[in-house]
């Protein structure tokens, strides 16, 4: 066997008999170390429209420097018309000032009789949150 392997070996028999910290097991030399700050989250916002209606929330969090946000939302369909609730959901940087749009997708909901389920965008660059609805 292989220094390497016999290293590990020694590593695993220690760790399972609690001679040393899990976290002194994995860590190894000079791997980077990651520096994320909490997770912030808003509380549930609303949006109404003639004919339907969202509710979302969003987050933002910080690792290794560069700013990530994310958002969950519902949507609602609240009128029988045969159109439907669109959203407009995007992630930027310098929202109030001409927005650096980072990631964007569009969601539709046609169902009148129960709202979508929960979507969730996954985190994207950016340090704001957006959503936009309208009927189509």
């Amino acid at each position: 066997m292989s220094r390497k392997r016999l290293a590990l070996a020694a590593t695993g028999l220690a760790l399972a008999a609690g001679l040393i910290a899990p976290s002194a097991a994995i860590a190894a030399p000079g791997a980077g170390q990651v520096h994320a700050t909490a997770t912030k989250c808003s509380g549930w916002k609303e949006i109404h429209i003639k004919g339907g209606a969202a509710k979302y929330m969003e987050c933002t969090k910080k690792v290794n420097g560069t700013s990530y946000a994310s958002g969950a939302f519902y949507l609602w369909d609240t009128k029988r018309d045969g159109k439907a609730v669109q959203a407009y959901a995007e992630t930027d940087y310098n929202h109030w000032y001409g927005d650096d749009v980072t990631w964007q997708h569009f969601y539709g909901w046609a169902d009148d009789t129960h709202g979508s389920p929960k979507i969730s965008t996954g985190w994207h660059r950016g340090n704001d949150f957006g959503l936009v609805i309208e009927l189509k």
